[in-house]
């Protein structure tokens, strides 16, 4: 290809923004509208179901250092439609599950699978690869898809469940998104500028230095010996058991106040606008602001939106704590993959997240057990509220403990 032809890198966005969609909206953003009417089929406690998930989060540790590995020799177009198959006909094969043990071996085998092959990880590798200066903003608008699951999926699963049963329900979310997602991931992926004779953000380039992708530039052994990964790994774990907790207890905590499942939902809904915003005014400003002084903003935000849950809040605040925690957790998304991608460069992101998620695989994976656990002990929230609190503050201080490279100064 030319290099005169228009810059690809936007729409390359977009391919992202779609896989956060489909992979949060799939595994993540629906498990909460589906706890009680899967607790009534299968006589299964909150704890049982959310072992589950926990499970899910093991196997996508688990998947991370080879999905970084072959992330970062290019081969993002093939995991992101193998994990969208995977994925979409798992959902499907949920709808016929007649056992506890068939439902958790379908959804952590095959959705589970799925989406850490075509997910977060994937996406903000493809994106790390296609910006340096203009990351901040690239990585606020693909994260973007993530809040728009959030923002659809629950009140969209909730009404299938209510008309039709969740049987039916997952049947048509698995098959919407594989009519969504495969056209997309198959025509549209493209791992590294330099493949077609560009250069990260649309700047000028040989072309005939831009046939293929440079080798990596940092061993995996050196990545291993690094203190700020596995510093940084374990901060944003206990800041991303925040979004978790909130996808698992905020609707059957909601129904635990009297609000009707739907209504519940709504939610979500109030923090999408606000959680869109935040990701995309956030990932503009974080590329020429100091990230410590974002992860702040960011963690004390959290902070406050579980103190008021704490509080057993009327419907009218409950939809308002929603939008407030849109704006806080909004900028989690992009400060992460920028944090990584300043820290370790283009060749080493993959790598680089696919071992930091494994090291605070633990801590996200307990997270559903723990809050099951502690609400089926005391038969209340307010325990977990305020052991979530107390985690955001231990990670925005490992985060920020780490040295981390200024806008401009990692290598391209």
């Amino acid at each position: 290809m030319s290099a005169s032809r228009p810059f690809l890198g936007w729409r390359i966005v977009g391919v992202a923004f779609m896989a956060q969609l489909l992979s949060l909206g799939l595994s993540f953003s629906a498990f909460g509208v589906f706890v009680v009417p899967l607790s009534e089929e299968f006589g299964a406690s909150r704890a049982e179901l959310g072992v589950g998930l926990a499970i899910v989060f093991l196997i996508m540790g688990v998947m991370g250092p080879p999905i970084g590995h072959w992330l970062d020799r290019g081969l993002v177009k093939t995991l992101m439609v193998t994990g969208s198959l995977l994925a979409g006909l798992g959902l499907m094969a949920l709808s016929r599950a007649t056992t506890l043990w068939q439902l958790g071996l379908i959804f952590c085998g095959t959705v589970g699978v799925g989406s850490a092959l075509f997910g977060a990880t994937p996406s903000m590798s493809l994106v790390a690869n296609w910006f340096v200066r203009q990351r901040g903003l690239a990585m606020g608008i693909a994260v973007a898809g993530a809040t728009v699951a959030a923002l659809a999926v629950p009140p969209l699963a909730a009404y299938l469940i209510d008309a039709m049963g969740w049987r039916s329900a997952l049947l048509i979310l698995g098959g919407g998104s594989l009519l969504i997602g495969l056209p997309v991931f198959t025509t549209q992926t493209i791992a590294r500028p330099e493949l077609v004779g560009q250069a990260p953000d649309g700047d000028p380039v040989d072309e005939i230095q831009a046939a293929t992708a440079p080798p990596a530039e940092i061993e995996t052994g050196a990545l291993v010996r690094d203190p700020r990964l596995w510093t940084l790994a374990v901060g944003f774990s206990l800041i991303f058991t925040s979004p978790i907790l909130m996808t698992t207890a905020l609707i059957p905590f909601g129904e635990d106040l009297g609000f009707s499942r739907l209504d519940a939902a709504w939610f979500f809904t109030a923090m999408g606008p606000f959680s869109l915003f935040g990701k995309v005014a956030f990932g503009a400003v974080a590329d020429r602001m100091a990230l410590r002084i974002a992860m702040w903003i960011v963690v004390l935000g959290n902070f406050c939106v579980w103190l008021l849950l704490y509080g057993d809040p009327d419907y009218t605040l409950f939809l308002g704590i929603g939008a407030f925690y849109g704006l806080a957790i909004g900028a989690v998304g992009p400060l992460n993959g920028l944090v990584m991608a300043r820290c370790f460069g283009r060749e080493a992101f993959g790598r680089a997240s696919g071992l930091g998620g494994l090291a605070g695989l633990p801590l996200i994976a307990l997270a559903p057990i723990v809050a099951g656990h502690l609400y089926d002990t005391t038969g209340s929230y307010h325990v977990v509220f305020l052991l979530q609190s107390g985690l955001l503050l231990l990670g925005g201080a490992l985060v920020t403990c780490v040295r981390i490279p200024g806008a401009g100064q990692e290598l391209r």
